[in-house]
């Protein structure tokens, strides 16, 4: 009887540490004009990096705690109220007062490819290194098996986390502006996922091509990250960890909406670390999910389960 190397122990944790907020999408119908209004259709969802990783990985069969910080207003608690639906534990969420929810507000071209956002989080500002070091999110990041992070939370709370935890961690660089935060635990980092931007903002070269990406994540190894998963603006992922590294392209995917495919490949690879995959087989089973979440008009599918993340892989790599 064939052993199924995807499965994650029953009992394992995910502590994810990042943002949570109220996502607003813009999509045009045509090509964008700018300085003009441009007709076409307009979406709020919950989302957030951290919050959308951690749905993902819900999603996947895993039990996960999000600590994030939110505001004391109305959208906020409908916010806390509809992750936790998703099957996402909230119990440590700080609530920030007289601080709006936190709010992404997007524009997406014709292709469905972002064109522009802004960012609020503000609300985040109130997760500080006090307090992780309080119940419940100290007790949580304890007893963790596997932490995220993306680099929303400041660069005090990312530097005050590897002494919180002896889970291995899993580096979200988010943007370009925010991608360096890392660079003071790189050196604890069981892995990292930049997208070419980020990597460029983290080595100070540019990270195009996927022969970029994959000297890219042979640099980021010989930091001390563990492995690393590089993502070009060409289609593919060059990845790299003690024993190799290497790249390959991806196959062609219909793209409904490409915010939260990033997210996605993070959730993807918080399971296959779960799981005790080898880097490859987490770098085709992260792309698998990021596929899904690519044809899904929301940033996180309401389509990814386990199931279909590898029976996705299989179709992509058969």
């Amino acid at each position: 009887m064939s052993i199924d190397p995807f499965r994650v122990p029953a009992d394992a944790l995910v502590v994810v540490v990042g943002g949570a907020n109220l996502d607003t999408v813009g999509f045009s119908e045509n090509a964008l004009a700018m300085n003009d209004s441009n007709p076409g259709q307009v979406r709020s969802n919950p989302g957030g990096v951290g919050r959308n990783i951690a749905e993902n990985i819900a999603r996947l069969g895993v039990r996960v705690e999000l600590v994030t910080a939110v505001g004391s207003d109305e959208a906020s608690r409908d916010l806390v109220a509809r992750t936790r639906a998703t099957g996402v534990g909230m119990d440590a969420a700080v609530v920030a007062f007289d601080v709006p929810c936190a709010r992404y507000l997007a524009i997406n071209d014709e292709r469905h490819e972002l064109v522009v956002a802004i960012n609020d989080m503000r609300a985040l500002e109130a997760l500080t290194p006090e307090c992780l070091a309080e119940e419940p999110r100290v007790g949580l990041l304890a007893a963790a098996d596997l932490v995220v992070v993306d680099a929303n939370v400041s660069v005090a709370t990312i530097e005050a986390i590897p002494s919180l935890t002896h889970a291995p961690l899993l580096l979200d660089p988010v943007s370009s502006p925010k991608a360096p935060r890392f660079e003071g635990i790189l050196s604890r980092a069981a892995a990292i996922k930049p997208n070419g931007h980020e990597a460029a903002a983290l080595l100070g070269y540019a990270v195009e091509t996927l022969d970029d990406a994959q000297a890219a994540a042979r640099e980021l190894v010989a930091r001390g990250v563990g492995a690393a998963f590089v993502t070009p603006a060409e289609r593919g992922v060059g990845w790299a960890d003690a024993r190799g590294s290497g790249c390959f392209d991806l196959p062609a995917t219909y793209v409904a909406n490409s915010i939260g495919a990033g997210d996605s490949y993070v959730g993807g690879l918080a399971y296959a670390m779960l799981a005790g995959v080898d880097t490859v087989q987490a770098a085709r089973f992260a792309s698998a999910c990021s596929a899904i979440t690519l044809g899904s008009v929301d940033s996180v599918s309401e389509e990814m389960t386990r199931e279909r993340a590898l029976a996705t892989m299989k179709e992509m790599y058969r």
